[in-house]
This record gives C-alpha cells, sequence and structure tokens, in this order.
C-alpha cells in the first residue's frame, strides 16, 4: 500500500518547487537585457554589406527553379538555416545591475526550485535511490 502522507508530501514539494521555478525564471528574464550585436559584418569600401547574407537563399532559388532534386532543397534548406543563425549569433545578453541580495535571491529561487521539481518527478518507486511508495518505507 502507498503511505498516503508521503504521496502528498512530493506534491506538495512539486508545486512549491514549481511556483519558486517559475517566480525565479520570471526574475531572471525581467533581469537580462536583450540587444543586438554585429558579427557577420561584411564591409566593403567603408560600407556595410549584411545583405550578403542573402545570396545562398538567392543562389539556391534559383538551383531550385533549375533543378529540382534533394541537392538544391538541401542548399536551400542550409540558406535558411545560415540565415536564422546569424539573426540568433548577433543577440548579446546582458545583466542588469543588480544587487548582490536580489540576484543570490534569483539564483536560490532559480536553481532551489528546479532541484525541488527535479527531485519529486525523478522519484523511483522500486529502487534503491527513491522512495518505496510500495513498502509503505
Amino acid at each position: 500500500m502507498f503511505n498516503k502522507s508521503k504521496v502528498q508530501n512530493d506534491i506538495v514539494t512539486f508545486f512549491i518547487g514549481l511556483v519558486m521555478l517559475v517566480v525565479g525564471l520570471y526574475l531572471f528574464m525581467q533581469n537580462v537585457e536583450v540587444t543586438t550585436a554585429n558579427i557577420f559584418t561584411f564591409s566593403m569600401f567603408g560600407h556595410r554589406m549584411d545583405g550578403l547574407i542573402f545570396l545562398p537563399l538567392i543562389a539556391s532559388i534559383i538551383y531550385i527553379f533549375f533543378s529540382y532534386n534533394k541537392v538544391s532543397k538541401t542548399c536551400f534548406f542550409l540558406s535558411i538555416v545560415l540565415i536564422i543563425v546569424n539573426v540568433i549569433m548577433n543577440l548579446r545578453l546582458y545583466w542588469n545591475t543588480q544587487s548582490l541580495f536580489v540576484t543570490i535571491i534569483i539564483f536560490i529561487l532559480l536553481f532551489g526550485g528546479g532541484a525541488l521539481v527535479m527531485k519529486t518527478i525523478f522519484v523511483n518507486p522500486n529502487g534503491k535511490h527513491g522512495r518505496d511508495y510500495t513498502n509503505g518505507k
């Protein structure tokens, strides 16, 4: 038989951890500023040429209309991936200025809540490392 109080304690622990995790994630995301930077900056004669990232896409579109096969579709897919990677690589994340106390509270909520959630998710009812609810222990 299951020990009802231990199961209820695990459910309460899970929801406390979930609330801590959600609040920690919210506070963490509120303190991170996302800006852009130019990593793949192409310049010639003092002019930025970021539009060159679209040349593989244009070439692959022409190649698709010229010869519709697996190679042309792969080139098109890879050029789209290249553009998405370029956009993602141009993002910069900065942590806003906070006091040490606020930063520690955010990390306690974030990682403590995550630990409580993971602890209750990975309970092994028949193993040595988890609680054994089948024997009432």
